[in-house]
C-alpha cells in the first residue's frame, strides 16, 4: 500500500516542500513528484542521496576480497537528519512513509545486487556492510562475513602432540596482532595446526573448535579420525567443498555445514590399549577381560553418577604381564583411569585381573558418530 500523504494532492505537497530546499530522492520520499536542481544542499540529507554513486563504489572496495552469494546493507545516520525530516513531516502531516535509513540501504542494495550479482538476504547474509555516517556526512564503510561452520576428522600419527593449544596470553584468546588474530599462544598442537591452515586458506579469524572427545597427546588417532568442528569468524574466502589440511603428522579433512550442532552427538570409539600388569597373567584372568563386553562402567562425573557401556572387548598377551585390549565403547570413557583402577571407576582393569595394572598407551582407532 501506498504511504499515507494527508496535506492535499501530490502537486499541491510538491509546492509546500519547495520551501524546504529538498532533493529528488528526499522530494519523492515525502510522496511528492520532483524534478529540481539544487544550489543548496538538500534540508533533510545535507547531499548523502546525491552520492549513492560514489558510496556504491566505496562498498565494492571495502568488500573486494569477500566471497559472498548474498548481502545486506546496514547504515547508521547521525540524529540531526531524522530530526529534519521528522520536523517536515509533523509540519506537513505526512505519515505512513519510507524513512532516510531504509531509502539509502534499499538503493545501495539495488545498486550492489546488480553489480555484484549477489542478493540480499536480511535474515542470513554471506556478508553484512555496516556505514556509519556523521553529521558532516563523512562515510566510514566496514565488511564483516558470517562466520564459517565446518565439519572435519582429524588422523594423528605424530607422538607428543596435544589436541588443544593455550590461549594468548596477551587477548586471552579474542585475537590480537601478537597472535596473528588467531587467539592462540602457538601452533605446536591439533588445534595449532588445523587454526594456522584454516587461517591462511580462508581468510579469516580466531577458529574455534568443539572437539568429539579427547585422547592422550602421546596417542595416535587413526582409521577415518576423530570428528571435530570448526567456526571460522570473518572468513574472506568461504566457497569450499572439501579442505585437506597436513601438518606435523597431523591430516584434517573438513567441509562446510550450514550449521553447527548446539549440543555435542554420542559416539563410540574404538581404542587400542597398552597395558603393563605387576603380576603374571593366567589364561583365566585374559578371558574376564573378554567378558567386559556388554558391561556398563560406573563412575562419578562432577558430583554426578555416569555410565560408558563396554560394547565389545578383545585381548592379545604380548608377554607374561602386558596385553594389548582392544575395546568398543560408548564415548567418553576415561582409559587411563579405566586401567589403573581408581575407587570411582567400576569396573576396571585392575580389579578384574586382581593387580595394580598401568595403562602404558592407547591409540585410536575409530570414532564413530551415533
Amino acid at each position: 500500500m501506498e504511504g499515507l500523504v494527508l496535506a492535499h494532492d501530490r502537486n499541491s505537497l510538491a509546492a509546500q516542500l519547495k520551501q524546504y530546499r529538498l532533493c529528488n530522492r528526499c522530494s519523492e520520499r515525502q510522496g511528492a513528484i520532483a524534478r529540481t536542481k539544487l544550489s543548496q544542499p538538500c534540508f533533510i540529507c545535507r547531499g548523502l542521496m546525491e552520492k549513492l554513486d560514489s558510496l556504491t563504489e566505496k562498498i565494492k572496495t571495502a568488500i573486494c576480497d569477500y566471497e559472498f552469494d548474498t548481502f545486506l546493507v546496514g547504515a547508521t545516520l547521525p540524529t540531526q537528519i531524522y530530526e529534519r525530516e521528522d520536523a517536515l513531516r509533523a509540519r506537513l502531516k505526512i505519515r505512513g512513509m519510507e524513512s532516510v535509513k531504509n531509502q539509502l540501504t534499499r538503493e545501495l542494495g539495488m545498486r550492489l545486487a546488480r553489480q555484484t550479482r549477489g542478493k540480499v538476504d536480511y535474515l542470513r547474509p554471506d556478508i553484512t556492510i555496516s556505514l556509519a555516517i556523521d553529521k558532516e556526512n563523512s562515510i566510514d564503510v566496514t565488511a564483516k562475513s558470517r562466520p564459517l561452520a565446518l565439519a572435519g576428522r582429524y588422523t594423528k600419527k605424530a607422538s607428543g602432540m596435544p589436541q588443544k593449544q593455550d590461549r594468548c596470553p596477551d587477548c586471552e584468546g579474542k585475537g590480537c596482532g601478537s597472535c596473528n588474530h588467531s587467539g592462540l599462544s602457538g601452533y605446536d598442537s591439533i588445534e595449532g595446526v588445523i587454526a594456522k591452515k584454516l587461517m591462511a586458506i580462508t581468510k579469516g579469524i580466531t577458529p574455534r573448535f568443539s572437539w568429539i572427545g579427547s585422547e592422550d597427546q602421546n596417542s595416535q588417532v587413526l582409521g577415518k579420525g576423530r570428528p571435530f568442528y570448526a567456526r571460522v569468524s570473518d572468513p574472506r574466502k568461504r566457497n569450499f567443498r572439501k579442505i585437506t589440511i597436513r601438518g606435523n603428522g597431523v591430516q584434517a579433512i573438513l567441509s562446510t555445514v550450514d550449521e553447527l550442532p548446539t549440543t555435542q552427538p554420542r559416539f563410540i570409539v574404538k581404542t587400542r590399549i597398552h597395558i603393563r600388569c605387576d603380576k603374571n597373567l593366567t589364561k583365566k584372568e585374559l578371558q574376564a577381560l573378554r567378558e567386559l563386553a556388554g558391561r556398563e562402567v560406573s563412575y562419578r562425573n562432577r558430583s554426578k553418577m555416569a555410565t560408558k557401556r563396554i560394547r565389545s572387548a578383545s585381548v592379545r598377551r604380548i608377554d607374561s604381564n602386558n596385553l594389548v585390549l582392544t575395546v568398543v565403547a560408548d564415548g567418553g570413557l576415561m582409559i587411563k583411569q579405566f586401567v589403573g583402577g581408581e575407587e570411582y571407576m567400576k569396573p576396571n582393569i585392575s580389579e578384574v585381573l586382581g593387580c595394580k595394572c598401568e595403562c602404558v598407551r592407547f591409540d585410536i582407532l575409530d570414532v564413530e558418530l551415533q
